[in-house]
């Protein structure tokens, strides 16, 4: 029994894309956090706060990049 399905071309494509925009996200929300910790000396976003949201966009990019052209064929 096979768990999951190969993934296409396209979408091994768009899953990277939305791994880089992933990881630059939380690039710049843990260095504006740094920043402003350095500034004020408390710590505005907190790590969970930080992980959901990298992951949210990393995830949410790839499907919005897998929904495009399926929906570009319904119309």
């Amino acid at each position: 029994m096979k768990f999951f399905r190969k993934m296409s071309k396209i979408e091994s494509f768009n899953a990277r894309k939305g791994l880089i925009l992933g990881f630059y996200t939380y690039m710049l929300l843990l260095f504006l956090n740094y920043i402003y910790s350095l500034i004020y000396g408390n710590e505005p976003i907190t790590s969970i706060v930080i992980f959901w949201t990298g992951l949210l966009v990393a995830f949410g990019y790839e499907l919005i990049l897998n929904l495009k052209p399926k929906m570009k064929i319904k119309k």
